[in-house]
């Protein structure tokens, strides 16, 4: 992706980062704008395992205050929005570290 590119795109999943719009299998999707942001975030570093305050970090900003576990209620809800639709991807969580966007290999 680089700056001129807003959209991410893998398989039934498009990401308009500049419009805040998520579409699956061409049916927009109703993203809070902290779900969004993180799902921005997750999809902009595919298959990178992100800690919970670097996701806190680039979801919420410097200035949150708060737990991390925050991150937690947030991938479940966006696991509900997402999961089961596609066999491409997934939210995963990496124990010990956090939680990635995984991309099937091919996809």
């Amino acid at each position: 992706m680089t700056p001129y590119d807003p959209y991410i795109a893998y398989k039934d999943l498009t990401v308009d980062l500049r419009a805040h719009r998520v579409h699956r299998a061409g049916c927009e999707l109703c993203l809070t704008p902290r779900e969004f942001a993180l799902l921005a975030v997750l999809v902009t570093h595919c298959d990178k395992a992100l800690s919970r305050s670097q996701l806190l970090e680039a979801a919420w900003g410097y200035a949150f205050i708060g737990e991390s576990r925050t991150v937690d209620v947030h991938i479940k809800r966006l696991r509900e929005k997402l999961e089961g639709v596609s066999e491409q991807w997934s939210l995963k969580t990496v124990w010990g570290v956090g939680y990635k966007f995984e991309v099937v290999s091919g996809a």
